[in-house]
């Protein structure tokens, strides 16, 4: 077995064991620990020294140390002078190693260690100058990466002088043809000195019958230091030493069979790979050096290709521009190097491109004299070539997109007609690998073997970021940046790639693309379109994100119109979660849909996401797709279709319709934005879209969305019917409900007060339309503690519907529970009690118990036990309906909020007051991170106060009572009828713990905030004036209101101090 030898670099700070840490990590030295398992015969040596002499001394103390390797290992090898030697040199030792055997040459005293020298392995050994420096500078630079300093005497002569560079090259350059060599060169920076010795410096630059590069994920340190015989860097680079090993073995036995005389031609003549004749790399691509991760589909690869022939046939599809190419060049190379087995590598972009493949097989590996008939089939040839007599293959069929491609040939056909899948080799020996980006294409060649297709989809987001980072080298990269980039582009490794092109062309940072990238959905476009080079690319094949998928488009329109009209339609939809509900709509025929939506998933298009049809699809195919219909002059068109089929297929926001609403909304949202402007009819059916949204909208509590959408369509009502006509006062209303559930009260009460008034005159006052607006008009009143006014208007729209439409009917039965909510307020609890059990009576025997108008109904009769002290009935009968409220709507639905508000007022009044708070304290949590309406929110967290009160934790109760007052302030103002809600509590809380003074001033200062804004007969000013009364008297309460008014509560400065609270000592 072979002497292996292994050099050090430089050792500036003349450091213990550098010898051994050059090749250590975490203990672990590969060349002791690892090596010996794979060459248990091979001799191992380290060579150490001190190279601070050479650093000191330059070129004269590289040569005294490479005379110290001479003889010191001529020393070492006597009596095994014939031994081969395997060079193993990191960095500088590479130079020390050149000008040893430069020495050897030059005198006879080490000639034999020149001639038992089969070869070097060099890691990040620079030879030569870059495109960036000279080889001087190169070198210096390779110092200072292990000096660590800016400065140094070596540094300083490598700069000044390239002399001794330049005649270690040329007196080496005579010995090139002696030697073999691998040369591995790093691909990742080091720490912020970058790439230390860039590939076309780490490379000699001679053929692959002399040299093997090869690239290694690490940076200059790390390329040579692995942690076990499980890294991939290892079993890379020892797979080769051991190859290179066994070669020199064989060849120096084979040299001692016919003598020394022969040794020296035996050895020119070798390649680095034995049986040169059989093996064939057939790679038209170089192996990319800064690809990255796949490793899964690697594994994947690997299980069901080797050992080569397990399997014939392996496809690996995907969406295009996934990085199918990519993956099977690497894979290509991982072959050729770890494995020994040729590969072959075949262009299918079209069936000419295939046969040009197939040609140049058989005229670079097959053809002969005898071979001269033209008309010998050349394809023909090359697949029985394969199958009978070449061994260990790997046959790589690029971009077979096309699934007539494996169309079997008619009978009769002969030669050139043969079709591509006769030609497609069967054997034992080897393996053939297909890439497409259409999955049928795959299914027919591999005969319906689903276990040998594997699919290639988008990367995940370490490996996206590493990719981003491979490709933009010299720039200053941060990871949010990275992160945002690669989400941005979808993970998708041409899209990655593409940019950072750009980005390099055009000298910009990640953030300035971004920025660009996010101008406008045609910048994106644009920017997807731009065309680049890319190692690994098909010339056949466009490299564009853009023209890449508007190839499978293309595709799909010569071989299935209905997928067409599916792309046309989803290209205006959100890209989740589409139903295939709603695509039905479109291709009506059950046989077509399924066949259409088979070829877009066949082309990775689109994905499923379940069982039952529905489906997503990438971000960059939305963009593409849309870009493709503004290329064919349809964009407009194609949209305004797609809304008037939303608008068509978009149902009523009933509680039965709840799901599909939900379903359709994102894709209906999406289409709205994206429209042009439109008229006539399809004006018509866009507002009536955009009024179905809004409704679910405000009945799943998104208040403020469903607001937006109202206040638009009342306005262009306006514009277009006028102020009182009925299609512009039903938008009134629905805008008035979310005015009303965002606690506007003044605004709902404005608008629901024109309403009514137009409705009586245009329709009268019995009419359905007009008691269901008097019916919001009492529930504004009733959220403004008006409580006369609201039983009023209750009483009348509860009579008039029983007169008009009878007690069976389901407005008479909502007019019955909201009076009977009324009653409860008010203290008309056993009126109350009749009428909620009547209106519940109705709902279970027409809804069901389940409905979620029967829950308001129930949740309204735990209300009445409550206040009729049967806690223990209302507290079951509250429990109850909650759950099926969360079983039925959702924890996160407003009703569902409001039941377990019931609930935690019952377990308050009963004491329960660990239980009532963990509910509240929960409730809030929940309502926060659903968005509820912030008055909503404000509300629960008095009434957590309100527990905190009745357990006597004085602190809790000012913090929250503190945060309910701030954020009213914030979110509703000072004038809002909360906001002095918040202050009534406030006062009661300091009057409560002694501190009568501040409570005193809180509430005069609330009472007559109270009488400006609410007037002085409205239930809350009188209930805060009797209050002042009973703290200081009837004098007292007067005066202290006159002295506020002399001081002009008004003033913002003055309101901002009687609102300031003081917190308890701690």
């Amino acid at each position: 077995m072979p002497c292996i030898i292994a050099i050090h670099g430089l050792n500036p700070k003349n450091k213990e064991r550098h010898a051994e840490r050059t090749w250590e990590l975490n203990g672990k030295m590969w060349l002791r620990d690892f090596l010996p398992n794979q060459l248990p015969q091979a001799r191992v040596m380290l060579f150490g020294y001190n190279s601070n002499v050479s650093i000191q001394s330059s070129a004269a103390g590289v040569r005294e140390q490479a005379q110290n390797l001479l003889s010191r290992l001529w020393l070492e090898r006597q009596g095994c002078e014939s031994r081969p030697i395997i060079f193993i040199a990191h960095s500088l030792g590479g130079i020390v190693v050149k000008e040893a055997l430069v020495q050897a040459k030059l005198g006879h005293t080490f000639e034999s260690i020149r001639t038992a020298t089969y070869g070097i392995a060099f890691f990040g050994t620079p030879h030569r100058g870059s495109h960036l420096a000279k080889m001087g500078e190169t070198l210096a630079k390779a110092v200072r990466a292990f000096l660590r300093t800016p400065s140094n005497t070596f540094i300083n002569s490598l700069k000044e002088n390239d002399l001794y560079a330049n005649e270690l090259s040329a007196n080496f350059g005579q010995l090139l043809e002696d030697y073999k060599y691998i040369n591995f060169y790093e691909t990742l920076p080091l720490r912020s000195l970058g790439i230390i010795v860039e590939k076309k410096s780490a490379t000699l630059g001679l053929p692959d019958s002399r040299e093997l590069t090869v690239a290694l994920l690490g940076d200059h340190e790390s390329i040579c230091r692995y942690i076990s015989e499980d890294d991939d860097n290892y079993k890379h680079v020892s797979g080769l030493i051991t190859r290179f090993a066994a070669i020199a073995m064989k060849e120096c036995e084979e040299a001692s069979l016919f003598g020394d005389s022969s040794a020296e031609s035996t050895l020119a003549g070798l390649t680095l790979v034995e049986h040169v004749e059989s093996k064939i790399y057939m790679i038209p691509f170089g192996r990319n050096t800064k690809f990255v991760g796949r490793e899964v589909v690697f594994d994947q690869l690997k299980s069901l290709v080797l050992p080569i022939g397990t399997n014939s046939r392996v496809a690996l599809f995907g969406l295009g521009g996934v990085g199918k190419s990519h993956v099977a060049i690497e894979f290509a190379h991982r072959i050729s190097t770890e494995f020994q087995a040729s590969v072959f590598w075949v262009s299918a972009s079209s069936i000419d491109r295939f046969r040009e493949g197939y040609n140049a097989i058989f005229d670079e590996h097959i053809a002969s004299d005898s071979d001269s008939d033209t008309k010998c089939d050349k394809a023909v040839r090359v697949k029985e070539w394969l199958e009978k007599e070449h061994d260990e293959w790997v046959l790589i069929i690029d971009n077979a997109d096309e699934t007539s491609l494996f169309e079997p040939s008619q009978q009769g056909k002969q030669g050139e007609n043969h079709s591509t899948l006769d030609l497609i080799p069967n054997s034992q020996r080897g393996t053939v690998l297909v890439t497409t980006r259409n999955r049928a294409a795959g299914v027919k060649f591999t005969k319906g073997a689903a276990n040998t297709m594997i699919e290639v989809t988008p990367m995940t987001a370490e490996e996206s970021k590493l990719l981003v980072k491979n490709n933009m080298i010299d720039h200053v990269l941060e990871e949010s940046e990275m992160d945002k980039l690669s989400e941005l582009l979808g993970y998708l490794p041409l899209a990655i790639v593409q940019a950072a092109a750009f980005m390099q062309e055009n000298t910009m940072s990640i953030g300035e693309y971004i920025e660009l990238y996010n101008d406008s959905e045609e910048t994106s476009m644009d920017l997807l379109c731009e065309p680049f080079e890319t190692l690994g690319r098909d010339t056949g094949v466009p490299n564009a994100v853009a023209t890449t998928l508007i190839v499978s488009i293309d595709q799909i329109k010569e071989r299935d119109p209905k997928a067409v009209e599916i792309l046309q339609l989803i290209a205006f939809l959100d890209r989740n979660e589409v139903p295939k509900s709603l695509v039905q709509h479109r291709i009506k025929r059950a046989l077509d849909l399924t066949k259409a939506l088979g070829t877009l998933k066949a082309f990775s298009l689109i994905v499923p996401t379940d069982g039952k049809g529905n489906f997503s699809f990438h971000r960059l195919v939305q963009l593409v797709l849309r870009k493709w219909l503004i290329l064919e002059s349809v964009y407009e068109d194609k949209s305004i279709q797609a809304m008037e089929l939303l608008d068509e297929v978009y149902p009523d926001a009933t509680f039965e319709n709840w799901g599909i609403c939900a379903a359709y909304l994102p894709h209906a949202q999406s289409v709205l934005a994206l429209i042009p402007e439109v008229q006539g009819e399809s004006r018509k059916k866009r507002i009536h879209m955009q009024e179905g949204i809004a409704y679910y909208l405000w009945s799943q509590g998104h208040y403020k969305e469903a607001e937006n959408l109202d206040s638009l369509i009342v306005e262009e009502k306006k514009r277009e019917f006028g102020p009182e006509h009925p299609e512009t006062l039903k938008s009134m209303t629905g805008l008035a409900a979310t005015y009303h559930d965002q606690a506007r009260w003044a605004e709902a009460e404005e608008l629901d007060s024109f309403v009514l008034e137009a409705r009586r005159k245009t329709i009268g006052s019995r009419d359905r339309l007009t008691l269901t607006t008097m019916a919001n008009l009492a529930t504004t009143y009733v959220s403004q503690d008006r409580m006369e006014e609201a039983e009023s208007l209750r009483v009348e729209v509860y009579e008039t519907s029983k007169s008009e439409f009878g007690e069976d009917d389901e407005d008479t039965i909502i007019a019955m529970t909201s009076l009977g909510t009324l009653y409860i307020d008010i203290g008309k609890v056993e009126e109350a009690a009749v009428l909620i059990q009547r209106a519940l009576t109705w709902r279970k025997k027409k809804q069901g118990p389940e409905h979620k108008d029967t829950l308001v109904c129930s949740n309204t009769l735990a209300k009445v036990y409550k206040a009729q002290g049967k806690l223990q009935e209302a507290e079951e009968l509250a429990s109850q309906t909650l759950t099926i409220s969360e079983a039925v709507l959702g924890l996160q639905h407003p009703e569902t909020w409001i039941r377990k508000t019931v609930l935690g007022d019952i377990y308050l009044e009963r004491r329960k007051l660990d239980v009532a708070e963990k509910l509240f304290a929960q409730l809030i949590e929940d309502m926060e991170k659903g968005k509820a309406p912030r008055y909503d929110i404000l509300e629960r967290i008095l009434r957590l106060a309100d527990v905190y009160r009745a357990k006597g934790n004085e602190r809790e109760v000012v913090k929250l009572e503190g945060k309910a007052l701030a954020g009213s302030m914030e979110a509703l103002g000072p004038d809002h009828p909360f906001t002095m809600r918040c202050l009534y509590f406030i006062a009661v809380t300091h009057k409560q713990y002694g501190r009568d003074a501040e409570a005193i001033r809180i509430m005069t200062l609330t009472t007559h905030k109270e009488e400006k804004v609410l007037g002085p007969y409205h239930n809350s000013t009188l209930d805060s004036f009797h209050m002042l009364r009973e703290w200081c008297g009837d004098d007292g309460a007067i005066q202290n209101l006159l002295d506020i008014e002399a001081e002009g509560a008004e003033n913002p400065a003055s309101w901002e101090e009687w609102t300031m609270i003081e917190r308890p000592g701690k």
